[in-house]
Parts: C-alpha cells; sequence; structure tokens
C-alpha cells in the first residue's frame, strides 16, 4: 500500500504540468536510450543456510539505471533494460546486523501505450531476462546469476519533440540464488522517475 501511495504522489507531480498544456504525448519512431533512478523497497527476504532459515529486513534502498530501445511509433516499445539496486540490511533472524544486498538486471523488456494522444500516457511493460544478486551479511557474501523477470507500469508525458519524462512502479523478481552455501531468494519494489531522449528525429 505504501509503494501505491507514492506511485500515485509521483504520478501526480509527473502529470501536473503537462495538464495545463496542450502538448500531446506521443510515440516517436526510431532509437531511443533512457535513464531513470529512484528506490528500492525489498520486502523482508528469506536467507536460507542448511536447515536454519533467518528473515531479512531491509531500509529503504536505491535504484538505478537506463535502458536502449527501439519505438514502433504505434505505442508499442521494445528494449534492453539493466538496473542495479542496492539495500542495506538491518536485522536478520531478529538480530540487529550490518550488511547489504545488491543486485544487477539485465532485461528484454516490451511495453505497450494504454492511452493515446492524451498529456500524459500510462503504459504498462513486461521483462524477462538475468539478475546478479549479491548479499553480504554476517559472514555470507557472493553473487549469483539468476533468470529473473519483471512488470512495470508508469506514467510519461512529452518535454519536447525529443525528449520525455517518466514515472513507473517496477516489480522484479529472480529464481532463489545459491550464495556461499546458502540459499537467498530475492524481489523488488522499486519507484523510479527518469528521460527518455528519442533520436528518432
Amino acid at each position: 500500500m505504501k509503494c501505491v501511495k507514492l506511485l500515485f504522489v509521483a504520478g501526480l507531480v509527473i502529470a501536473s504540468p503537462a495538464l495545463l498544456q496542450p502538448a500531446m504525448a506521443q510515440s516517436i519512431s526510431g532509437l531511443y536510450v533512457t535513464g531513470d533512478g529512484g528506490a528500492s523497497f525489498l520486502p523482508d527476504l528469506k536467507l536460507k543456510d542448511g536447515g536454519a532459515t533467518a528473515n531479512e529486513q531491509f531500509n529503504t534502498g536505491t535504484a538505478y539505471g537506463g535502458a536502449v530501445g527501439y519505438d514502433t511509433g504505434n505505442g508499442a516499445r521494445f528494449e534492453i533494460d539493466s538496473n542495479y539496486i542496492l539495500n542495506n540490511l538491518t536485522h536478520l533472524g531478529g538480530s540487529s546486523t550490518n550488511g547489504h544486498l545488491d543486485s544487477t538486471s539485465v532485461m528484454l523488456n516490451g511495453q505497450v501505450d494504454l492511452l493515446h494522444h492524451a498529456s500524459v500516457t500510462p503504459y504498462a511493460g513486461v521483462g524477462i531476462g538475468y539478475e546478479n544478486v549479491g548479499i553480504n551479511a554476517d559472514g555470507t557474501a557472493g553473487h549469483d546469476w539468476k533468470p529473473a523477470y519483471q512488470a512495470e507500469a508508469g506514467l510519461r508525458t512529452d518535454i519536447n519533440d525529443k525528449v520525455s519524462v517518466f514515472g513507473e512502479y517496477r516489480f522484479t523478481q529472480s529464481e532463489a540464488q545459491e550464495i556461499a552455501d546458502t540459499h537467498q531468494h530475492f524481489a523488488d519494489h522499486g519507484l523510479l522517475a527518469g528521460l527518455t531522449w528519442h533520436m528518432g528525429q
């Protein structure tokens, strides 16, 4: 619920200036690049070591990344996306601890606009790829690549015919990692804002 509220607020911030002008968000055919950053909200995860399972609790983390893609011009886009996430670990198995979890993802995404010729365009997308998740806490350290997927929903508006601004919610989940004889589950909720530069015109 907290993530939904933050996404709603972010959407209002992005949408408010656009609603005051008649410019329409358009799907511009051709290549584009994006850059984004924001916050990462990890749910309580589980670290399994042998027969023991320890619950992990994290602080709000940071996320940033970018993509290179192609816009078909009819509201559909395809891109290669990479994102880096870093969250500090505060508790492990009910005890205070110092550590962190980080991940780097590489995904092939597809996006589609849900509304055309509007000042603010909602969109949705899905992606599949790989994620390298690493943990460093309580004597456990290591990284592991695993298949992963993500789903996203956001709002986009044009600043001019070259640059668009967007805000989105993104959910990412990978297969459980095998790190230093431990079994690590990973999922993440992200709130991101960014810019897109269109090279099609």
